[in-house]
């Protein structure tokens, strides 16, 4: 059975050993192979499956939403059902929107098989699953952390896009102390009147703070 395996890296934790077990499940031989999410330093030990099976790799976008299933993945596994000679696809995808997928791709005769760490809410929307947990990396292995590709002017550019225009502007942090000590001491001397029991004016102290600050 020639299949194609359209992998998600960013839907579940993949290694050559589940990918080399997942042929031997389905009884197929990965024909066409393509990793979406792709990182040289996350995912390099997938290098010698990816230059054995000839597969693509697709970069990810450092602002794509990872919660959903990713658009390109969709795109390519309609195209594959519909233009190539396969038989079945091999999907490790994500699964909030996946099935609107799952259901055309049977709709064009092809087999569909999931591949997932602990089993997935569509075992019977496919044709069957592959359960990927038993493949993961050792614990003792090495895996770095994911990298963000944006740099540091760009990343603190989007933070910025994304606050509220107030119209104030920020105040430097000599002027943020003079502003804490003067409500300090406005504090402190509403307490002393208080021990004292002197009668406080709090509408002209509250004049008086607005007509200095504001």
């Amino acid at each position: 059975m020639n299949c194609a395996a359209l992998i998600d890296l960013g839907a579940a934790k993949v290694n050559a050993d589940a990918l080399y077990d997942a042929e031997r499940t389905l009884g197929a031989r990965f024909c066409q192979v393509k990793f979406y999410g792709y990182n040289a330093k996350r995912n390099g030990a997938l290098n010698a499956f990816i230059k054995e099976y000839g597969a693509e790799v697709s970069l990810p976008l450092h602002n794509r939403k990872k919660t959903r299933i990713d658009i390109r993945q969709v795109i390519d596994a309609v195209a594959v059902a519909c233009l190539e000679p396969v038989d079945a696809i091999f999907l490790v995808a994500a699964e909030v929107d996946c099935l609107p997928l799952l259901n055309a791709l049977r709709r064009q005769g092809k087999k569909v098989y999931l591949g997932c760490e602990s089993g997935t809410m569509y075992e019977d929307k496919c044709d069957g699953v592959v359960v990927l947990a038993k493949n993961l990396p050792q614990e003792d292995e090495a895996v770095p952390e994911p990298i963000d590709l944006a740099p540091e002017e760009e990343r603190e550019s989007a933070v910025d896009e994304f606050l509220p225009y107030t119209g104030i502007e920020p105040l430097d942090d000599d002027r943020m102390k003079e502003i804490g000590e003067d409500l300090r001491r406005a504090v402190e001397e509403k307490k002393a009147r208080k021990r004292t029991a002197r009668p406080l004016d709090e509408k002209d102290e509250l004049k008086r703070l607005l007509d200095k600050y504001f």
